[in-house]
Parts: structure tokens; sequence; C-alpha cells
């Protein structure tokens, strides 16, 4: 295998990386203690810059992906549901077009028509997969403030305050943003909800005297069942935010390595169609790397399971916060691990691969029942789409080979292919 070269060997001038490969530079944040390491003193304080960067985190590109297709199920139900209640205000005002009740709420009815068509259209062209459901949940509490306003602009302020028709409509849009899988929609949905029928209320007490008794045929206006009322949107709202946190953690455990809390090796064979599209529509290279421990069952042998099990996870842990968050690390099974890297060409992914090889080769494992500790070394196998093969399959297939190699030229090493030959090859493709 002529194309199989040691990292280390002289090559030809590394190019200067591109934009997507530098960014690749910054390391990916740790966001929880790993677990078997030996940790510094915790923190006994979370600052409130870390907690709300920590609440406003967007979800996974996987969940981001469901979520849509949530989305897609509501503009669905949304805009027939409001094809068929369209018929009563048609009908209303058909009966008694010049009365300007029926032409609000023809109005009205239009404007959800409208609203409904909108994000429909989106959703079908798959427009602003990270945003439409903020929109669409703001959208739906608001159509809901608005039909409670038309009571208002009637002239019939307890209609509005005491209503048992439309205002559980709220609970149904705030129900049907936990179908988003992001609890952020959740939060601002439900306090936008909350937000608007408040200052509904407080318009209505400030315009009107609720306790005109010629008014009581609609009710009696009471501070108390209106916070119950707000109470309730309140609740609903964390319900909504409570479901989607679990949904998250049941897939997050589904799609996680126990042991290392990486990704395991059914999630990422599950995204490597999904990245492989987006590099052929980007056209950007994907770097692809297998990693293996060297003897590792060597290391068991000699200081135990427990000492292995911490191996692995101090390996995870380094290869989890050298990457970007747009990278997938996964524990490819034993003490195998693989990486995807978007937009990581060959120059970049060896310098970098090189680096976290060093790395791991300096990392102190605790070994069980003492203060000692030792040390692992890593083979690495490297290849990058397009220049290794058509598809991501079958790269990552070139760098398991390259891994194999690297174990059998004396392990602690990388092997991938070098710059010249990544050259010719690409320069073949482009003549084809």
């Amino acid at each position: 295998m002529n194309d199989l070269q040691h990292a280390a060997e002289d090559v030809d001038a590394e190019p200067t990386p591109t934009t997507a490969e530098a960014s690749a530079a910054e390391p990916r944040p740790a966001t929880r203690p790993k677990p078997g390491l030996v940790e510094g003193p915790a923190r006994s304080d979370v600052s409130l810059r870390e907690a709300w960067q920590r609440l406003w985190t967007p979800p996974d590109p996987d969940l981001i992906d469901a979520g849509f297709h949530g989305e897609w199920m509501v503009a669905g139900i949304r805009l027939l549901v409001i094809l068929l209640l369209l018929y009563f205000p048609l009908n209303q005002y058909l009966g008694s077009p010049l009365e300007r009740g029926p032409q609000i709420v023809l109005w009205v009815a239009v404007a959800a028509l409208a609203e409904a068509l909108v994000i429909y259209s989106a959703v079908m062209r798959s427009w602003g997969r990270r945003w439409i459901g903020f929109l669409s949940g703001i959208m739906d509490v608001s159509l809901v403030s608005l039909c409670l306003g038309i009571f208002l602009r009637l002239d019939r302020p307890l209609h509005a305050t005491n209503d048992l028709v439309i205002f559980p409509v709220y609970f149904l849009a705030i129900g049907a943003t936990s179908l988003r899988y992001d609890w952020r929609i959740c939060i601002l949905t439900g306090f936008s909800a909350m937000a608007q029928y408040l200052a509904l209320i407080t318009y209505a007490v400030w315009q009107w005297d609720l306790d005109d008794p010629t008014g009581a045929f609609a009710g009696d206006f009471s501070w108390v069942p209106q916070a119950g009322r707000l109470a309730l949107l309140g609740i609903a709202t964390l319900l909504a935010t409570t479901l989607v946190v679990r949904a998250r953690e049941q897939r997050r455990l589904s799609t996680r390595d126990r042991l290392t809390d990486l990704a395991n090796r059914g999630f990422f064979d599950d995204n490597l169609s999904r990245l492989g599209a987006m590099a052929s529509r980007s056209g950007e290279p994907v770097g692809v790397v297998m990693i293996d421990i060297d003897h590792f069952k060597r290391f068991n042998d000699s200081y135990g399971h427990l000492a292995g099990d911490a191996a692995l996870r101090s390996v995870a842990a380094v290869l989890s916060e050298s990457f970007r968050t747009t990278d997938m690390i996964a524990r490819y099974g034993g003490e195998e691990f693989a990486g995807l890297f978007p937009g990581m060409g060959l120059a970049y992914a060896k310098r970098r691969m090189e680096e976290l090889r060093a790395r791991i080769e300096q990392l102190p494992i605790p070994i069980t029942g003492g203060s000692a500790t030792s040390q692992v070394t890593v083979s690495m196998g490297v290849s990058v789409w397009p220049d290794d093969g058509e598809s991501l399959v079958e790269v990552l297939a070139i760098a398991d080979l390259r891994l194999y190699q690297a174990k059998r030229t004396g392990r602690n090493r990388i092997v991938c292919a070098t710059l010249s030959e990544e050259g010719r090859r690409r320069g073949d493709r482009r003549r084809r």
C-alpha cells in the first residue's frame, strides 16, 4: 500500500488552512466533568452568565431535524383546523355583512389563515429550521390573544376576561411546543402567552368599570381567578419544558456510550449519511479518523479492568475537549474511537491528529487503589472526503485500513496519504 505513509515523514509544504479548517483549532468546551478523571476542586457557584448559556444552548443537529419534523406536523394540523373553522365566521359575515362584529371576526380568521399558509409554506420548503419554531409558537399564542382582544374591540371586556372557549387554546399552543424538542421555544411561547394575557386583562381593568352590573350576564371580574389562569399558563409552560428535557435526556442516553459519554456506534452510523449529504451540498472536505488504544488488553491485564475503564474515560475526555461542537467523536467499539470533522482537509487534519496523539501519550491514567498513574498511546488512521472516496462510508473504510497499517508498523503513530498523493488524486478527480 504505497499511499499509506507515516504522518511524521517529510511531505510537501502544508497549505494555509481554509476558514472552515481554521475554526477546527477552537477546542470543544467541556460541558460537564468526565467521570473517572482526576478533577480539581469543584466549583460551588455557577455564574448567571454560565447558567444562561447552558439554558440557551441549542439542541443537537439531529434534534433540530426531529423538531422540524414536529413543526411540519403542527403546521399541517394548524392549517387544516383553521380551514375548517373558517366556515363559522364566514357564514356569520354573509348573514350580517354590515355588522361590525362579524366583520372583525372574519378579518381575524383571514389573518389566522394567512399565518397558517405562510408557516406551512416555509416548512414545506425547509426554511428556517433553527428559528421557525420560535416564530410559529409566538404567533400561535398571539393569535389567541387577538381573538380575545376582539371582545375588547366590541366593548365586551368581561367576555374577554371570563372566556372559556378561546382561552384554553393557549394550552394547545403551549403544548404543541414540546414537539419541537427545544425548551427555549417552550419557555418563550409560554411567557409570551402569560405576558399577553396579563396585558389584556390589565387593559380591560384600566379601560372599563368591570363592576358595572349591566355586564353581569358575562360573569363577574376578580383578580383571583385571573391569577389562577396565569398560574395555569405557567404550569403548562413548565410541563412542556419538562417533557422536552425528559425527551432530550432519553435521546441522549440512547445515543451516548455510558462509560465515556461519547456518541455510540449507532448514533455515529446514523449521522454518517447526514454529514455526507451536507458535505455534498457544501463541497467542503470532511476529515475522518479511526483511533485505537495500543496494547489495551495488556494494559487491562496489568492494572485491572477498572484502570482500563479509567483509561477509556481519560482518552474520551481528551477527544471530546479537543474539537468543535460540529465535529462528531464516537466510541466505535471496545478501545476504538471514530471521528468526523466537517471542513477539515488533509494538511490540517494531520497536524491536529499529531497534536492529539502527543497529548494522549502524556496523559496520566490513574491506577485504582493508589496514587500511581500510567500512560497509554494511540494509533490513528486518517482519510479525507472526497479525495479518499466518493462516500463517507468508503472514506471511513480507508481510515480503518490506515489504522491497522499504523498498528502493524509500530503503533503510537498516524498513517494517512501524503500531500503530494492527495493533490494527485484531487487533480485526477477534477479531470474526470
